[in-house]
């Protein structure tokens, strides 16, 4: 499964795609609309591994989610083509939205 994550500036959805994911992304990784971070996860199951115990299969494959963190939700990125075209591949989409009084942001 591909999610994407979208919102608006400074909502936290870099920090949300590092805890997913456990991926090391700088600060200054997002200098256009362009770019994005692909990161995956494992989804552990312990129904799945007393299964495989119980009858020890030759392979198992835990489910992975693959997170899709584009750039922050804004006129200029939704002019942008790259911008859609993630958000196009994509079989879900997490929102998040800011909850908190943030000062440096007007919206």
């Amino acid at each position: 499964m591909k999610t994407g994550i979208i919102g608006l500036p400074q909502v936290g959805k870099t920090s949300l795609f590092r805890i997913l994911t456990k991926a090391n992304v700088p600060e200054q990784a997002y200098g256009n609309p362009r770019e994005a971070h692909i990161g995956v996860a494992k989804v552990p199951d312990d129904r799945l591994d007393r299964l495989a115990a119980l009858y020890n299969p030759k392979k198992m494959a835990h489910a992975s989610i693959e997170y899709v963190d584009v750039a922050a939700v804004g006129q200029e990125a939704l002019k942008e083509s790259a911008y859609a075209n993630h958000l196009r591949n994509v079989d879900a989409l997490i929102h998040v939205v800011r909850t908190f009084e943030n000062p440096a942001s007007h919206m």
